[in-house]
């Protein structure tokens, strides 16, 4: 069974933009990814831009988004706050994740 995450980047307007991903949310796995490879704001933003993910990988290269013409509604989600983003719930969410303030952190959802 994959481990479903949520990943956010705090904007400057101070909303939360965030996508889905299906496999490996957890942060032993994704954790360590993000850190290691989308530890700026500019590799943030371009990693939640595209959409929902099934993989992250190394590179946004490597990287498997959700195709929109197969059916996936793959859009990036925009919350108002911090909080609304941590608030919001999704049935099979483990993980979530945000980069803010210059570092990436995560909260377990409904352990």
């Amino acid at each position: 069974m994959s481990t479903r995450a949520r990943i956010g980047v705090q904007l400057a307007t101070g909303e939360i933009k965030s996508v889905y991903v299906w496999r490996d949310g957890n942060p032993d796995t994704l954790g360590t990814t993000l850190n290691e490879y989308y530890a700026t704001p500019e590799k943030a933003a371009a990693l939640v831009e595209r959409g929902n993910l099934i993989d992250v990988e190394q590179t946004l290269r490597r990287c498997t988004f959700e195709r929109p013409e197969e059916g996936y509604d793959n859009n990036p989600w925009l919350h108002k706050t911090f909080a609304a983003y941590l608030q919001e719930r999704e049935c099979d969410i483990r993980h979530k994740y945000i980069y803010r303030d210059g570092a990436w952190s995560y909260w377990e959802i409904g352990a």
